[in-house]
Order: structure tokens, then sequence, then C-alpha cells
């Protein structure tokens, strides 16, 4: 009969320390990725602990992009070699495509980080790290990438995240030259090694040692990725083995992990069966010609731990060193499926033993930090060989657990400041292993004290499980779950931080964390649990969320940025803004716009009242203004409640499988007065892709928009459409589109303006347009926003109705100039501008326009749907001559 006595403290661990170890075993001992794998329960799960308690073999992965890693590598080292592995990615691909919503720049960059994290856990990572650079879009050239990135703070991020993880062995992804494509990739192939000779010299970045407390580190060994079987190389590595206790090779399942990256994978996969070789080359460390494993040459074994830290052992080191490798080596002979706690002894006295060598050691030696990643394995292996399971739910006050399977469970979202509400918090152990001194606290990671969230606890119950059940209230300075990095502008190519805290971390931690503690035949052994929320995702279930803090109100104006077009006596045009609640219980107050002088404001204040937290209310303003002058304006809308004002809102980004994130945004419409012309009381159909904001662009124009649906496209009088607009890789994700292409050829020939998008290959222009043209897999785009640009056709009526278009037309763009490219096409069409990268050939496949029947077909490359959010007068110039055809 096991016994559970529960002595709960209640109390917060403030002691949040800024030390390396806090920001190594982030990935692999948290729940930050969502409930467990299949493969890290049970037996399965604790063999690959034991594997990783074998060794004291280490690996960081450098790459630059989300996506970019070698997925069956770390799949392997983790899982299969038992290393601890990391992965440096040094930006969050926010410059990206995105397939499976509409967000881009900032918000597709929180969406691939947490694609990532789902990839990691596939992986089997113990870390992942991000620098503070940012994806500013596709650059063919490395001299682009170093003229963007300020290379000496990525430098310096890079030396940074290897002197707190100490890796033995770094291997970079990719070559450092020209053969690596990307500029991006150049970079991070040539700084890599640049990096791994700083982090071992401690007049490089000495405020990362006398600042932060970080010490200098020596990597061992740096290979290099994107080698070629018939290159030179030290290391071929087989990713296609199976492993037997996976069920499959380390291929497949890190590729499988890859295919979460659905953003850009849109769910491919890659399984193979057969070999799946690899090969690396070294650059820096010893080993022979040819090598079997990245630690040839390195005593990775427990009792080597003093040997590959380069330190003397004190008095009984060795023979403890000894005694816990023999404990672990027992452990992985005596395992056994039906029977996992077998082990606990010898799992329990290694970790004492671990803890007693540890206090013969100063606590900043290498071999103490190598040693105290053991005790943390150590625990964590114990707990999976009892099947511990430790929950920490936040509910409503008072609430209780239906006691019926049927009625729905208690739900509840994020919280605010002021707000009080439950946590109940859950040990359970269902092996027949004795524990006891259970324990069950609440950390704060930012530190605030228990007296600051007014904790109170009641132990309620100790079988068949440890539950305690906390009273909270969110302090008034409790930190908004924001991420901890921003930037001002979209053509910021750098983060500014704001919490160091969790500098180079994938997120903030959740705002509370349960650890409970208990002791196994006498050892004391740590699990931590986020404290977390229950969201109704019906059909699909219930879905755990992390505790976040969010602002009691958000106020989101739409749209962001807008165009006003010259009229005589000025303009008028509406504001939407829409209002979130988020205080538990409703509450009321009030909604109005500041505006610039001499503009009125129709209706001057709308009231707020909210029953309940979730609530969002809509609201429109009418504006009236004069005429404007081609400058920027600034429209604040501002909302009131309990005294406070509130001045900014936030993006939801939610999408299936990942933890929900909060673009913070301020309040502000900024409007911008265009001259631009466009024909009169156009109606345009628009078949929405993965996601854009060019409809807004197009009313903004004056257009009336109407976005077309798949009985739309069946079997509606698209006739009535002056224009179709097909947008951005619609034809990837619309099956409607394939199967009524037919009409929308014959929509065009019997007169219509049908205007194509940028396109991927999913779009066969041979089949699906009017006349013979070429987008194969590997199209060009032009990545440089401020690359040289002609115009080829300019008497073609796209360039000169109703707006003259010049070369000015073409400044001031955002992040690039097109994607996807025709390389060749029938005569039948006109390319209307050519462009070109530093390097590139002329690109005149951007923007084609053809006559077809009665009508026209354009097919145009350029990047619209970056351009028209941020008011680019010059691509809005054209694309209303487009529209105007």
């Amino acid at each position: 009969m096991r016994r559970l006595l529960l002595l709960t403290t209640v109390c917060l661990l403030t002691n949040v320390s800024l030390q390396a170890q806090d920001h190594v075993l982030t990935s692999s001992l948290s729940t930050e990725g969502g409930t467990l794998l299949d493969i890290d329960r049970g037996t399965t799960g604790l063999w690959q602990q034991l594997l990783k308690l074998s060794t004291t073999g280490s690996l960081l992965h450098t790459i630059a992009h989300p996506d970019d890693e070698h997925a069956g590598m770390l799949t392997y080292m983790s899982r299969g070699a038992g290393a601890r592995t990391a992965l440096l990615t040094l930006n969050r691909g926010e410059a990206g495509a995105n397939a499976i919503g509409p967000e881009l720049f900032d918000g597709l960059g929180l969406i691939r980080t947490e694609e990532l994290r789902l990839s990691d856990r596939y992986y089997g990572l113990d870390d992942q790290y991000y620098s503070s650079v940012l994806d500013y879009g596709y650059s063919k050239t490395l001299d682009e990438t170093l003229r963007s990135w300020d290379t000496e703070r990525v430098l310096s991020d890079m030396v940074r995240v290897i002197r707190m993880n100490r890796p033995l062995v770094v291997v970079s992804r990719f070559h450092g030259s020209e053969r690596d494509g990307h500029g991006n990739h150049q970079a991070v192939g040539g700084i890599t090694p640049e990096a791994v000779g700083a982090a071992a010299d401690p007049t490089r970045f000495p405020e990362q040692l006398t600042e932060e407390g970080l010490r200098p580190w020596q990597v061992k060994k740096l290979y290099r990725g994107g080698v070629r079987q018939n290159e030179p190389h030290h290391l071929e590595l087989n990713f296609g083995q199976h492993s037997p206790w996976l069920g499959d090779s380390y291929h497949n399942i890190g590729y499988y992990g890859l295919s979460l990256q659905r953003s850009q994978t849109s769910g491919r996969t890659r399984s193979r069966m057969g070999p799946v070789p690899y090969y690396y080359e070294r650059l820096t460390g010893n080993g022979p010609e040819s090598e079997s494993g990245f630690f040839d040459g390195l005593d990775v074994s427990l009792t080597g731990l003093f040997t590959l830290a380069n330190e003397t052992p004190p008095d009984g080191a060795t023979s403890l060193l000894e005694q816990i490798a023999v404990h672990v080596a027992n452990a992985m002979q005596e395992v056994h499926p039906s029977n996992p706690t077998a082990i606990t002894q010898d799992l329990t006295a290694g970790l004492a033993k671990t803890r007693t060598l540890l206090k013969l050691l100063p606590s900043e030696s290498e071999a103490a930090f190598m040693l105290r990643i053991k005790e943390q394995q150590f625990e964590h292996a114990i707990a999976t060989a009892l099947g511990i399971k430790l929950s920490a739910i936040a509910q409503p006050p008072g609430a209780t657990p239906p006691e019926s399977f049927w009625l729905p469970p208690v739900t509840m979202g994020p919280v605010v400041r002021g707000q009080t509400f439950d946590i109940d918090a859950r040990l359970y152990n269902p092996s027949d292993v004795e524990i006891d001194d259970v324990h069950i606290t609440l950390e704060d990671p930012s530190g605030l004290s228990h007296e600051d969230w007014k904790l109170v606890a009641d132990a309620s119950q100790s079988e068949p499980f440890a539950q305690v059940r906390f009273t909270a209230t969110v302090p008034d300075n409790a930190p908004i779950s924001r991420p901890y990095y921003h930037r001002n502008d979209v053509r910021e190519n750098h983060y500014e931080i704001r919490d160091v805290a969790w500098q180079h971390m994938p997120s903030r931690p959740a705002s509370l964390r349960a650890h409970a503690t208990f002791s196994v035949m006498g050892e004391p052994v740590l699990v931590v649990q986020n404290v977390q929320t229950r969201e109704a995702n019906l059909p699909y279930g219930y879905a755990m969320r992390k505790l976040q803090v969010l602002p009691a109100l958000a106020v989101n104006v739409s749209p962001a940025q807008r165009v006003v077009l010259p009229t005589e006596g000025g303009s008028t045009f509406s504001v939407a803004v829409e209002v979130i609640n988020n205080i538990a219980g409703g509450t009321d107050g009030s909604l109005s716009l500041n505006a610039p002088e001499g503009w009125a404001v129709s209706p001057a204040l709308h009231t707020l009242n909210f029953a309940q937290a979730g609530e969002r209310a809509h609201f429109s303003f009418e504006i009236q203004v004069p005429a404007l002058s081609d400058q920027e304006y600034e429209i604040v809308a501002m909302a009131e409640t309990n005294g406070t004002t509130i001045s900014e809102g936030y993006d939801v980004i939610r999408h299936r499988d990942m933890e929900t994130r909060y673009l913070f945004k301020p309040a502000i419409s900024r409007v911008r007065g265009l001259e631009v012309g466009i024909a009169p009381d156009l109606s345009v159909g628009y078949v929405m892709g993965v996601g854009d904001n060019v409809p807004s662009g197009i009313e903004q124009l004056g257009a009336r928009m109407t976005l077309l649906q798949e009985p739309d496209l069946a079997s509606s009088t698209l006739e009535e459409y002056d224009v179709i607009v097909i947008g951005t890789r619609a034809y990837a994700v619309r099956q409607d589109l394939h199967t009524y292409n037919r009409r929308l050829m014959d929509y065009a020939s019997n007169g219509g303006n049908l205007i194509v998008l940028y396109q991927t290959q999913e779009f066969i222009p041979e089949h699906m347009a009017p006349y013979p043209a070429s987008l194969p897999r590997g199209a060009e785009e032009v990545s440089e926003e401020d690359a040289p640009v002609a115009i080829l056709a300019p008497d073609h009526v796209a360039i000169t109705s109703p707006n003259v278009i010049t070369l000015a037309d073409f400044e001031g763009w955002v992040e690039q100039r097109g994607s996807k490219f025709f390389t060749e096409w029938d005569d039948a069409y006109t390319p209307l501008v050519e462009t070109h990268d530093t390097g590139q050939d002329p690109q005149a496949g951007v923007c084609l326009v053809a006559e077809y029947g009665q009508g026209h077909y354009t097919y145009c490359a350029l990047a619209f749907h970056r351009q028209l959010p941020y008011a680019v007068a010059g691509a809005y110039r054209l694309f209303a001559n487009l529209l105007s055809m």
C-alpha cells in the first residue's frame, strides 16, 4: 500500500536565478509543448532517460530559420545516443509565407516559434534557443545579410548561448559558403566557427562574464553539415536506422516532427525506408580521419566526467562516480516493461550519490555543472519509472469537478490583474512504490512572492492522490503575458529584449508553476508543471493552455493602416474597433477615438457593457476629414473601465496543437492621404488563399468587395463582378479553385478582368491559365525590397491609366519585390516590369498581362500582400491600375 503524507507549504519559490543552469534542460523537463508524447511515456520514455543518464555527451545545432534543422540527426542524437541536444535558431522565420492563416511578419514569427516547439518534442530536444535577429526576407547573398543584421550582436547572442548551454560539440547545419543559397544560411554557417572561438575567449564579450555570471566555454569539436558524399568529410551517420524502442527510424520520427511546421510544409512528411546517410566535416577538435560519431575521442562516460571537465577530482569523487555509473548500468540492465519500478532503488541510490558528490565540488566547477544536469535527469527518470503525474489546473473560485464523466469539465480562460481564482493541484503516484513527505508549492517565474499573489492553500486529501486547492489573486504588478521581445517597426531587423530573464528562450513561461517534492526511498524528488487553464475546443475536446495574464480589455483597431483618396471637400471613412473583455464577471466603460485636430468623429463615445470574460464587442466610428496631404496621421482608440484607460490590443494567435500566443499592438489606425485613381464603382470578387489583407486595401480604394466561397465559384453569376482577384497561394489551399478553374477562364474570356496574385507550384499555368507559361518549383523571387526596377511596357494601359506609373512608385517597398515569377511564357503575355536582386539575372516574369477573348488575364507576383497593409503608395497605384483595366 503506497503512502502519501501531505505536508503542503503555502509559499512561492522566489529564488528566480538568472544563472546559466536555469536555461538548460528547459524543453525536455518542461510541459510547455503540451502533454507528453507516447514515445516519452512508460518504459519507452524511461529507456531514453536512462540513455541520457549514461552519457555526458552534449551537442548544439546551429541554424538560421525554423525548418532548417537536420531533424533526423537531432532525433538520433537525443533518442538514440542519449546526448543532451540543443538547437540554436537565429531567427523565428518572420518573413516566410504562411500556409495556415493570414498572419505575417511578427505574428508568423510567433506561429513558427510554436511550430518548432512541436517539432522539438519529436526530436527529443532538451533545449531550444533563439537570437535577437529577425528574418527580414529571402536573401540571395551573404552581403545583404551582413548589411541587414548587426553581426556583432548576432555573434554576441551565439556566444552567450554557447556559454549557457556548454555543449561538447557544435554542429553547424550550413557550410558557410554560396552553396548554402540563402544569405542567412551562409551567415550562420560562417558565424558559427567564430562564435565557438569567441565563447572560449574571456576577452570577447566580457560583460557576459562580469555582469551576467557566465563563464568562458571551450567547445571540444566543431562540425559543419551540408557536405556531400563525394566531398571531404569525417563522419557519415545513417539516420534511417530503425529504433526498436521507438518503432520507426530516427529520420521518420524526426521528419514527422518537421512536418508539424505546417505554415511552411503544409503538413507534408518525408518518410523513407532504408538508409538515410548524412555527412559532416570536422572543422576543429581532434579525431581520426574517419569517425563513427560526434563524440569520438571524447570520454563521455560517467566515469570520464572529470577528465572531460579537465578538473582534478576531490578525495572520494572517483569512487562516487564509479558507483553512480554502476547504478545507471544496473538500471539499464534490469528495466523491464512489466515492472519499471524495479529499478527505483538503483535510481534513488544514484541520485543520492550524485548529490553527495556535488557537495564536494565548487558550485562553479564544470563537473558540478554536468552533475546538476544528472541530478535533474535522475529525478525525471524516477518520476517516469513510478508513473508520477502532476497537474495544476486554474479554475473559477469555488468551482468543483463534475461528478459525472458526461458533464463538461470546468473551463477558464486567461486571468487579469486583481482577479481571484482557484488552482487545483494534484500529485498522483500509480505505482506500488511508497512515496512520502509530499509538498506542493507554487512558483512565480518572475519572482513575485506568495504575499503578492495572496495565496491561501487547503490540503484537501492525500489518497488516492495528494491534492491541494490554492486560492490566488493576480498581483497588480504581475507581468502581462506578452512576448519578452519586440520591435517598433517592420523594417527593424533586431528585437529589443523587454525581460532579459527569458533572453534566448522561445517564450515567457507560464505565469505560475506548480512544484511537487516527495521522497522515494528517503531521497527527495522534484517535479514541475505549468499551472494550466482548460479551454473548450469542441467538438475536439478540451485544450490545456498555460496560465497567462492579459490586460482587462484589449482594443483592436481596423484597419491598422488606411489610405484616403482625394475627394473635393474632404473624405469620409469608417474605423472599426473591437473590444475584448477579459474581466471575469464583466465590466462597464466607454470607448472613444482621439483624432487629429479638425477631424470630426461620430459618435463621440460608445458605451461598453460586458457580462463575462471572453466577450467581444464591435463598434464603428465615422470620420470626416479635410483633404489630406501625403503624410501619416494617427487615430487612437481609448477604452476606459474602472478608472483605467487602455489603448492597446492584441491579435490572438491560435492554431491547432499550439499554445495560444498574443501579439500586442497599439490601438492606432495610421491614415495617409494618397493620390491614386481607380475606375469608379468597381465590384470586386476575391478568392482568399492562405490569408492576407489585400481585400481591405481594395475596399480602401473605394471598390465594393466580396469574398468568393466555393458555392460562388461553382454556380453564381461571376459576370456581376468587374474584377475577380485570386489571392496569394490560393491554388495551394483551395481545391475548389482547381475544380472550377474553367469557369474563371470563361469569366475572363467573356469580358471579365481576372487577376492572379503570386502562387506556388500547385498552380500549373500550362493547364490553369489561358496561355502556356512555366512556374517551376524553384521559381525566382526578388528579395531586396529596393531592387532596381525597369518598366518594360510604358504605353500599356496597366502602366498609364488611371495612374501613370514611374520608377518612383517602387520606392519605399517592404521586405521584397515579389516571389514565384514565371520563367517562360507565351507571346500573348505582355511583361510590365523587370527587376532583379544583386547578382541575379533580370526577371521579367514578375507581372504579365494578356488579352483573353473579350477580357483580361493577369498573373502578378509582386508582393501586394506585403505592401498594401503598410500603405505603400506605389503598390496601391499599380494595383489600382490592374483593377481598373
